[in-house]
């Protein structure tokens, strides 16, 4: 949810990466830097915000392709990349959101998603575009917050509090059911633990990571 003005928006793009440096410090960063070191080949990731996992890409990264929506967050992420750029050889950033991928089909090796589908207007597209344009075989390597879990109490608050939630943190979701769409997706789920984002406010402290894969093709 965001407003007409934009105002919770460029709100959200300033405080964010504060607040979340807490956790960072805290050990996230260790999650993120596992996350990351799993691409390899053409990458792909969505909602790169200020540029967190940027450090932690490989070198078996041949192409770093950062994609995101909010004009706020890439000015952050140009001034980062600025000073510090990715460890990769060939990279851009591209002004796009997961739910409309513009790339062609088939084209990355891998995708990467960290806290994004938390805030997306239509995670399942979003999900089915990441499918699109992984190739076969391709991966998508994710770390998301998530609702709590059904019958629980956080689960209930979650659920209580998501319309003011989504208007203080610029259209983020506490409640999303992102395991559940995952399953329901193209992509086959190989790896999931679930976790808590360590010093962060309850309602987005579950967690979820792991990586999925886009089936290999039939052949003909």
């Amino acid at each position: 949810m965001r407003d007409p003005w934009g105002l919770n928006e460029r709100l959200f793009a300033w405080y964010y990466p504060k607040l979340v440096a807490l956790s960072e410090n805290a050990g996230q960063r260790e999650v993120r830097r596992e996350l990351v070191s799993h691409a390899s080949g053409r990458t792909l990731e969505v909602g790169a915000g200020s540029g967190l996992n940027v450090p932690h890409y490989p070198a078996a990264v041949t192409e770093l392709v950062l994609s995101e929506p909010s004009s706020h967050m890439r000015k952050r992420l140009r001034a980062a990349l600025a000073d510090d750029p990715p460890p990769v050889t060939d990279w851009r950033v591209e002004p796009a959101g997961a739910e409309q991928l513009p790339f062609a089909d088939q084209s990355f090796d891998t995708a990467v998603l960290t806290f994004v589908l938390c805030s997306v207007s239509d995670p399942a597209r979003s999900i089915a575009e990441l499918c699109r344009v992984l190739r076969p075989g391709g991966r998508l390597l994710f770390c998301e917050h998530v609702h709590a879990g059904e019958g629980t109490l956080l689960g209930r608050v979650q659920d209580l509090v998501e319309l003011p939630h989504r208007y203080l943190a610029a259209g983020c979701h506490p409640n999303r059911r992102t395991e559940r769409l995952l399953d329901a997706s193209g992509l086959e789920v190989t790896e999931l633990e679930h976790g808590r984002m360590p010093r962060s406010i309850p309602t987005v402290r579950p967690t979820i990571a792991g990586l999925a894969r886009r089936a290999q093709e039939q052949a003909a």
